[in-house]
């Protein structure tokens, strides 16, 4: 009878068990939903003071449920993968837009880009989750151990697997523009950690398995709060130091004109349309330049403009100089290709400097290719089993090697970010200090989703680690220019045609992520992972 009644507690514990998981994920995967309303273009950043306590909470919940190593493992895993995975599928939606371009040939693929993507993003916060969980402890620093790890794999998403930062959890304070200084010092994964520390901190003011407060939870609390502040404060000063020395200088600033053409994805490549959409370039490019006192020595034309070999057509490359304001320059967008001694072509995406007499005086070729945009990675493996890249390119586009600062006579030093490229940190020192960033991107895939809104979010934090003004050209939208601090000066709306004319900001001085890149980032990770472990051994709960 004793054992009878052993068996069935013993399935009744299960079954609960299994009943606890199941909500716990749950209530994980609603959320991250919620967290995902503090990304562009909603910028709600205070849902993030909800969501990130309650996966703490759910995490408490796992360690007090489960004795088991394994089964704690694997519990915090599911809790962390429901999180990210409704965090990611309400703010990475917009890349099903792209498969409807050609939904004969694509649209069969949304499923796997609207879940699986998310799913396997998902990974890395399982990951981190799991791992908490082997090292939770009670009180405040379960709250650093937490950001630790979740900034951690958060880091390593941006370069496994081609790497995909794209709406790190930093990019929620956005719309912070003191705090979002930050990332100066940090780079956008230290600013992740923040973000999370800071707003996972209240939880520390509650344990599931404990009911009494802690006064050291209540300091840690008071340390945060004031951290925060103190980081707002600097951010918001050194914005205001800028905004004063920049207004005693405004008479020396270089002006730029950026194209924004407004061509739809399906036209941009009909052989039919090639004329018309030559003749917009032009006919924008020579609008009278009102409000400003003399004619733009610098144009921007977004990501591969025209519908042609640029470097192969001198007939159109002598109609395109002839068309500039006398003593300007350009960059543009196109597609360049290069023949090897064997006859092998290879075709880059490539960002182009036009000299006056019509030459290619440089060119940056995109580093950083969209999986499955540009090329096929495994195609050796997913090629046998129908998979296509979206770009009409057969032999895929040859990836850039070369990154760097371009000089040219009568521009500003600068570094190109072409596309998809603005989404990565270049957290490595370049030999030549750039003073302008030139982002030329094409968001005519994803029609007016949130997608160009979260974009142009991750290209500003490109112009905060640097300390570098930001000339964004975007052919559907949204061009902008950002200053040195991330904040846009000047923008044209999606869905418009026309140009945009504004004055080039200053530079800062080198920042602290431009000299060392994630190495400061790293070292945050060290000093968090220090007072854990000085915690954990000293017992301190």
């Amino acid at each position: 009878m004793f054992q009878l009644n052993a068996a069935s507690m013993t399935r009744q514990g299960s079954a609960l068990t299994a009943r606890s998981t199941l909500l716990n994920c749950l209530l994980a995967l609603l959320f991250g939903g919620l967290s995902s309303l503090s990304l562009a273009p909603f910028d709600t950043w205070p849902v993030l003071f909800a969501s990130y306590p309650m996966i703490v909470w759910l995490l408490d919940g796992v360690c007090m449920l489960h004795s088991s190593r394994r089964a704690r493992f694997l519990s915090g895993f599911a809790v962390g993968w429901s999180f990210a995975f409704g965090y990611f599928v309400p703010s990475l939606w917009w890349i099903s837009e792209a498969f409807w371009v050609e939904p004969e040939k694509f649209a069969a693929l949304i499923p796997v880009a609207v879940g699986g993507l998310p799913a396997y993003l998902s990974i890395y916060w399982g990951l981190a989750c799991g791992v908490a969980t082997l090292l939770w402890v009670t009180g405040w620093p379960r709250v650093l151990l937490l950001a630790a790890l979740i900034g951690s794999c958060e880091w390593l998403r941006g370069y496994l697997l081609t790497g995909f930062p794209w709406n790190l959890p930093g990019y929620g304070v956005s719309s912070l523009d003191g705090f979002a200084q930050t990332a100066s010092v940090v780079g956008i994964n230290g600013l992740t950690v923040f973000t999370i520390l800071i707003a996972a901190a209240p939880a520390a003011l509650w344990q599931v398995d404990r009911r009494m407060l802690v006064r050291a939870d209540i300091m840690f609390l008071c340390i945060v709060l004031s951290l925060t502040a103190g980081l707002a404060i600097w951010g918001s000063s050194s914005i205001a130091v800028y905004d004063l020395a920049s207004s005693k200088g405004a008479d020396n600033a270089l002006l730029v004109r950026i194209i924004q053409p407004n061509i739809s994805q399906t036209a941009k490549w009909n052989p039919e349309r090639a004329t018309e959409i030559i003749d917009t370039y032009l006919t924008l490019t020579t609008v009278p330049y009102a409000n400003l006192s003399k004619s733009p020595p610098l144009i921007v034309w977004p990501e591969s403009a025209l519908p042609r070999l640029l470097g192969e057509e001198d007939v159109l490359r002598a109609e395109i100089v002839a068309s500039l304001p006398s003593g300007s320059s350009l960059l543009t967008g196109g597609l360049h290709r290069v023949m090897d001694a064997n006859g092998k072509q290879s075709i880059y995406n490539s960002l182009l400097a036009i000299s006056t007499d019509g030459r290619i005086a440089a060119r940056h070729d995109k580093i950083r290719l969209v999986p499955f945009g540009e090329f096929l990675p495994f195609s050796w493996l997913l090629e046998p089993l129908g998979l296509r890249q979206i770009v009409k390119l057969p032999p895929g586009f040859s990836a850039g090697t070369l990154d760097r600062t371009i000089s040219l006579p009568g521009i500003p030093a600068f570094v190109g970010f072409i596309c998809y490229e603005a989404v990565f940190p270049k957290g490595v020192p370049y030999e030549v200090r750039p003073r302008m960033l030139v982002n030329s991107t094409n968001d005519a895939w994803f029609g007016t989703s949130s997608g160009p809104h979260q974009h142009l979010s991750h290209a500003r934090f490109r112009a905060i680690e640097q300390g570098v003004p930001m000339v964004r050209a975007a052919n559907t939208g949204i061009s902008a220019m950002i200053d040195a601090h991330g904040r846009i000066t000047a923008s044209l709306g999606l869905g418009k045609l026309g140009t945009l004319d504004a004055e080039l900001p200053r530079a800062l001085n080198a920042t602290v992520y431009s000299r060392f890149g994630d190495f400061s980032f790293l070292a945050l990770l060290f000093l968090l992972g220090s007072i854990y472990l000085i915690c954990r051994r000293i017992n301190m709960y």
